[in-house]
């Protein structure tokens, strides 16, 4: 059964000066579950937050953790879609990964071997973030977050 998600929207609040009060930065993306979107997901990363404040090891930071979020919902799910939310605050800045549903557990980091290609992604999630954590999401699904401070 697909899980229908939200589209695509985005909310800034500019202030009188023209400039943009981050504590109002949203910014909500539907991608399809293919390879492809992890880049596109990164771009979107890239395109939003210098435009929100966030200069650039806070954007590299951000674009890897999006990167393995989505990553692990097209690897760990059959999802058709994936939701991805940026919202961001004075202080921090809070990115969702949201999938069509992959399993009654949710994500853990593990200790990938040395020579092992893959099983670090949430070791870097939660080296990079302030906090990151998962949660059901109704209808079926999960999302990921991850909180970082600017």
């Amino acid at each position: 059964m697909a899980v229908a998600l939200p589209q695509r929207s985005t909310t800034i609040s500019l202030l009188p000066s023209g400039g943009v009060e981050t504590g109002l930065c949203h910014e909500r993306f539907q991608l399809p579950a293919r390879g492809a979107s992890v880049a596109a997901a990164r771009r979107r990363v890239r395109g939003h937050l210098p435009a929100w404040g966030f200069g650039g090891d806070a954007c590299d930071a951000v674009e890897l953790v999006i990167s393995e979020l989505v990553t692990n919902a097209l690897v760990h799910t059959a999802s058709e879609q994936i939701l991805c939310v940026l919202r961001a605050d004075a202080e921090v800045l809070y990115v969702e990964v949201a999938d069509q549903g992959g399993g009654p557990v949710g994500p853990s980091a593990r200790q990938a071997g040395a020579d092992d290609e893959c099983g670090r992604g949430l070791m870097l999630v939660r080296a990079l973030a302030d906090a990151w954590g998962d949660r059901p999401v109704a209808g079926g699904g999960r999302a990921v977050w991850a909180q970082l401070r600017r």
